[in-house]
């Protein structure tokens, strides 16, 4: 299959923080030292750190993703800076690797996985989210015109979230809402999140749903209980997905919020076929057990659901991978181009260009993305940057 050497959208690429500190500086009081002081084993109130203490606090909460269980497994190995500081908090490298070696319009920095608001206790969580938001916006939105960001809402706090999109949310270079912990364990359509998806509407801001950012420990299913091991964490990761999808159909997030699109990130693709055949089989009951189901469930996907290529299944036969998702109509309008740097399931774009059909590389590589972050009216400075030879 052809290359593609067109414009670029990257939709997921996550930085990081050197160290934790950074963050801190953004908490108010008594958060600020709540944080810190337990990151240091010292509790918040001891002169002296406890003898044998163990952290117990920090900004990334406890959970059990693929990156838990492996550790620094998780990133590139190319991706660590000089200094040894953290994969992901070097903006010259991503440059260097990323940004300047392809021809990048624009990327979407989703953190380091944006699960701020996982955090049991709620107020700190919220705190977190806005803590977060602020550093992304004063240390890297400035640096490069081709960086965007998503505003980090904790949802277990709905209307505190809602007050995070509305208070930013109109920051030029904030292009989403990145769904930040599912403490409250239901799925994202139910009523008690509306009004998170009521603020992203009015601000004109879509969703982002990213892997391990949905759940406080990603579970495979509502009552499978937490995964055992990456193997069978990473080879079932679209099940949440699909629940999630099929929930804001059968509770009218669509209906209600009739603008607003949503994009699964790190869940894979080959889930999207199965659901929307499961569902229109049901149209008929559907239409009587919910009455915000007004056209086939298949269209609200078709209008209102994306995912990110990354992870693009591998099948032994690369033509049948395509086999599956051409089955479903319209495929090619769902997909948007990420790489998920700078972890170790990278996915280049020069990979990804061979996998997928040449007619399909605009779409996924730029248009897509271009719809559904709102950049359409923009869009023509992209192709204009690449036939310069700019690349930006």
């Amino acid at each position: 299959m052809a290359a593609y050497t067109g414009p670029i959208i990257d939709a997921d690429i996550h930085n990081k923080w050197r160290d934790e500190s950074e963050v801190y500086a953004y908490l108010p009081e008594p958060w600020r030292e709540y944080a810190a002081a337990w990151a240091s084993g010292r509790p918040p109130g001891a002169e002296v750190a406890t003898e044998g203490a163990v952290r117990s606090v920090g900004i990334r909460p406890p959970n059990v993703t693929v990156g838990a269980m492996v550790g620094n497994a998780a990133r590139l190995v190319s991706s660590f800076p000089a200094d040894g500081s953290n994969p992901g908090s070097d903006f010259g490298l991503l440059r260097e690797q990323v940004l300047d070696k392809h021809n990048y319009w624009r990327a979407i920095l989703t953190h380091d996985l944006g699960e701020y608001g996982q955090h049991l206790n709620q107020y700190f969580g919220v705190e977190l989210c806005r803590a977060a938001n602020e550093w992304c916006m004063e240390r890297w939105l400035p640096l490069d015109d081709r960086l965007y960001s998503a505003v980090v809402v904790p949802m277990s706090v709905p209307e505190e979230a809602a007050k995070e999109i509305r208070r930013i949310g109109a920051h030029p270079k904030l292009a989403a809402v990145l769904i930040a912990g599912n403490g409250l364990g239901r799925p994202f359509g139910d009523p008690v999140y509306h009004p998170i998806y009521e603020a992203a509407a009015d601000m004109g801001l879509c969703l982002i749903c990213h892997v391990a950012t949905d759940r406080p420990g990603p579970q495979i299913t509502e009552v499978g209980g937490p995964a055992s091991s990456g193997i069978v964490y990473s080879s079932q990761i679209g099940q949440s997905a699909m629940h999630y999808t099929s929930s804001m159909i059968v509770h009218g997030v669509f209906e209600k919020y009739p603008t607003l699109k949503i994009v699964f990130e790190e869940f894979g693709t080959s889930w999207l076929p199965s659901v929307m055949w499961g569902m229109d089989r049901q149209y008929d009951l559907l239409r009587h057990e919910s009455p915000w189901v007004k056209k086939w469930p298949s269209e609200y996907m078709h209008d209102h659901i994306r995912c990110t290529t990354q992870p693009f299944e591998e099948s032994p036969d690369p033509e049948g991978m395509i086999e599956v998702i051409r089955a479903a109509e319209g495929m090619e309008d769902m997909l948007c181009f990420s790489t998920d740097y700078p972890h170790m399931t990278f996915d280049d774009p020069n990979y990804i260009a061979r996998l997928l059909p040449s007619e399909w590389h605009s779409k996924i590589f730029f248009d897509n993305s271009c719809d559904l972050f709102g950049w359409k009216d923009d869009a023509r400075t992209a192709f204009q940057r690449v036939a310069a030879g700019a690349g930006r």
